[in-house]
């Protein structure tokens, strides 16, 4: 009798999403193996591949974990939250700063379980970090829009903008 490679019984937010009937058991381990292979997420291996809906798939992830759940939509983007973060980190976790309250810096993520995403932006913005869970599709969207808006404000400073050649510094003791 020939023994074979089985999945263990789904945890955590698999287990929600097949239990919730969002995304058959099948295309989930399979989802689950080729998003170990990649060390991608699976959220948005998920929305990528249309297996689950994005809506339903962020709801099931803020009742597993217990994290709080936004709509993109309802909010508008902080230019001055968002270049709290790198545009690097941005970029690599697929993240976005969403609002800062005193030493707490809320992040919109579609997988709360990214641990090493939220530890990276801490340390780099020394705030700590409160997850907050958003759909992947629309937190593709917005962090494209929200690198693109940070490098646009950026470039507006153009060199044209300071003429440093004709600049008046005096001391203040001409009179």
């Amino acid at each position: 009798m020939a023994a074979t490679a089985t999945q263990g019984p789904l945890a955590g937010l698999p287990r929600r999403l097949v239990q919730d009937g969002i995304v058959q058991e099948e295309a989930l381990n399979e989802a689950l193996e080729a998003t170990k292979e990649k060390k991608s997420s699976l959220v948005a291996y998920l929305v990528s591949k249309e297996l689950g809906h994005p809506r339903k798939i962020a709801v099931a992830a803020a009742h597993e974990f217990g994290v709080p759940l936004l709509d993109l939509d309802a909010v508008e983007l902080d230019l001055d939250v968002v270049k709290l973060v790198s545009e690097k980190l941005l970029t690599r976790y697929r993240v976005l700063p969403l609002m800062q309250r005193g030493k707490r810096l809320y992040v919109g993520v579609s997988d709360p379980t990214n641990i090493q995403a939220l530890d990276d932006i801490g340390f780099q913005t020394s705030l700590r970090i409160e997850p907050v869970v958003v759909e992947q599709d629309k937190l593709d969207d917005r962090v494209g829009k929200a690198i693109e808006a940070v490098d646009t404000s950026m470039s507006s400073f153009e060199d044209d903008d300071f003429d440093l050649d004709n600049l008046d510094v005096s001391s203040g003791e001409e009179d």
